[in-house]
């Protein structure tokens, strides 16, 4: 039969009964009830009864007579293979002499299961037909004493796996059935928090920024009777959501050893993104019953990855092979789901009176710990703008050498562009001023695509000094934007520490000092279906719409305006000193007259 090979799992328990304590004399036409009990199973299974061998049983000599090949069997076809495939059958002529050979077989013997193996292959009319599952055994009615071959043909078991015996039965039987062979499997992700390096262990959910790599663990027991295999195949089916993208294998265990042999990494159309193929892992020496075959990778969490939940899913299932009398039959465990989030934070500009405030620009940037940087530093995270638009003059956000600039003004009233950057490359990163009226001078030249140098000022203390020795920033790029957005986005962060810092900042109005706030996210860590717990980065708050959003409005202040001189304004000094003078006196009379009374 085909179903063999369309088994979901297996357990192959051969046993070989010759002598039972009932004395019953019975005939070719007493009938029996042959029972399977099946306390383990999840599912129904059906079970099909083949009488291999016929004879009357005689409880004297607890034994059988009269042996004939039994009405379920092409006993010509099973002798023909016996005596060629089986050297302990070669002189057999009759049934009768195949018996006596069986009867020096231990139960689950090697030889025993090898014997049932080309008994399956020669089945033919079956004696008796029935289904059961966990709560009601399965009762098999047949005809005739004799042995026989009871092979679980359940057609679509998708958990269960399949049990096959060969017994003796003289009068009603039971036996029980067993569904489980230790086959489980299992996938993992790990999680680690950049600004802290604080990792976590092999767990359900994590979260990563896009572009990160995402480490992933797939894990399965191999069987135990796999002692019982001649050859063992294992396959660890993996699927990636689109926001996933697989990179590369880290490591293959054997029981926590590392091995570099023995399976194959196939992109294959099996709807899967990938498989590990272990083709046959009697072929891997350390391999034995019981041990555990790890697989870890990395992906890439990529540009399109969910943003919070439901989050980006990653599903792996193990097939392995079920049956050893059938090395084509396979079958798989359930699949088992992680899932990687990642979050998204908004600022929406805003004046004092709430209203949406263009001209501004702003950076977020995350500190990250790494191999580089033990100690830490600040990473830019990429950023989208959106939103109203700036139409307030032209050059409102400038760029020189592709970095915004920042506009500082001295106590002398000096324009200053300040930029983030690197004096040389074995420099950190450094504010280095440039004076505006030195950047508007060689414009033109700097637009013809000409590097200029110019001066380099830093500034100490509040007071902004050329470096020494003529030190020259080189300006290959200007470049100036009259529109600003008032909403900022960046897409794809995960937990960590994060700095936003006001880069451009609209006329009249008050630079914001930089604002630091931490991301801290709970997901489910153990779940068949994980999900996003709580997100929260004060002062950004969770939208409505969906957890994994953290949105806050910025709100900038208009600045102070001294008046100019030689206007109105130099007559209100002069109102105001006079007033001041006045009251002095006023105060100075009232005083002497106070201490004349």
């Amino acid at each position: 039969m085909k179903t063999m090979q369309k088994l979901v799992s297996i357990l192959l328990t051969l046993a070989l009964v010759f002598t039972l304590s009932v004395a019953v004399f019975a005939d070719a036409t007493t009938p029996h009830t042959i029972t399977v009990e099946n306390h383990d199973a999840a599912e129904t299974h059906e079970y099909t009864a083949y009488q291999v061998f016929s004879g009357d049983y005689d409880d004297v000599s607890t034994a059988l007579s009269n042996v004939a090949w039994g009405s379920g069997v092409d006993g010509a076809a099973l002798l023909a293979d016996l005596r060629s495939e089986i050297a302990d059958f070669a002189a057999c002529e009759t049934a009768a002499q195949v018996v006596q050979i069986l009867a020096g077989y231990a139960s689950n013997s090697d030889q025993l299961r090898a014997f049932a193996a080309i008994v399956d292959r020669h089945v033919t009319t079956p004696a008796g037909v029935a289904t059961g599952n966990a709560a009601n055994a399965a009762k098999i009615n047949v005809t005739g004493d004799g042995y026989y071959y009871v092979k679980d043909t359940s057609a679509a078991l998708s958990v269960d796996t399949y049990s096959d015996y060969i017994l003796l039965v003289e009068g009603d039987v039971t036996i029980e059935a067993k569904d489980t062979t230790g086959v489980t499997s299992e996938k993992k992700v790990k999680d680690i928090n950049d600004s802290t390096q604080v990792g976590s262990d092999w767990q359900d959910s994590a979260d990563y920024d896009i572009g990160d790599e995402v480490p992933f663990q797939l894990k399965g027991t191999v069987a135990a009777d796999y002692d019982k295999y001649n050859t063992y195949k294992l396959v660890f089916h993996d699927k990636e959501s689109e926001g996933l993208t697989f990179n590369r294998i880290t490591g293959v265990f054997v029981d926590g050893v590392e091995i570099n042999s023995g399976y194959e990494l196939v992109y294959a159309n099996d709807g899967c993104t990938f498989d590990v193929v272990f083709a046959d892992l009697k072929a891997i020496p350390e391999v034995k019953a019981g041990s555990v075959i790890t697989v870890e990778y990395v992906s890439i969490l990529n540009e399109n990855a969910v943003i919070g939940v439901p989050g980006n899913p990653n599903e792996m299932r193990m097939e392995y092979s079920n049956n050893p009398t059938d090395e084509t039959s396979t079958g798989f465990t359930p699949w088992d789901k992680v899932v990687v989030f990642t979050y998204e934070v908004i600022v929406d500009k805003v004046d004092e009176n709430g209203e949406p405030l263009p001209g501004a620009e702003f950076q977020l940037e995350k500190w990250v710990i790494d191999e580089e940087y033990p100690e830490g530093h600040w990473v830019v995270v990429p950023g989208e703008v959106s939103g109203e638009t700036s139409t307030e003059g032209d050059g409102r956000v400038i760029r020189i050498n592709g970095k915004v600039v920042r506009e500082f003004t001295d106590a002398n009233g000096e324009l200053y562009y300040v930029i983030r950057d690197k004096a040389n490359e074995d420099s950190p990163e450094t504010d280095i001023y440039l004076k505006a009226s030195d950047i508007e001078l060689f414009s033109s030249i700097i637009a013809s695509g000409t590097s200029v140098g110019v001066d380099y000022y830093e500034n100490i203390n509040g007071n902004i000094v050329k470096v020494a020795g003529n030190f020259k920033y080189s300006v290959n790029s200007l470049a100036r934007e009259s529109t600003a957005g008032t909403t900022f986005t960046w897409k794809g962060v995960d937990d960590g520490h994060y700095r936003i810092t006001e880069t451009v900042t609209p006329p009249g109005y008050n630079t914001l000092e930089p604002i630091e706030f931490d991301v801290i996210a709970e997901h489910d860590e153990e779940s068949e279906n994980p999900g996003l717990i709580s997100v929260d980065g004060d002062p950004f708050l969770p939208t409505e719409e969906n957890m994994g959003i953290l949105q806050a409005e910025i709100e900038n202040h208009s600045g102070g305006i001294l008046p100019s001189t030689g206007g109105i304004g130099t007559t209100l000094f002069y109102v105001l000193g006079g007033l001041c003078v006045l009251g002095a006196g006023i105060l100075l009379v009232v005083k002497k007259f106070s201490d004349a009374n």
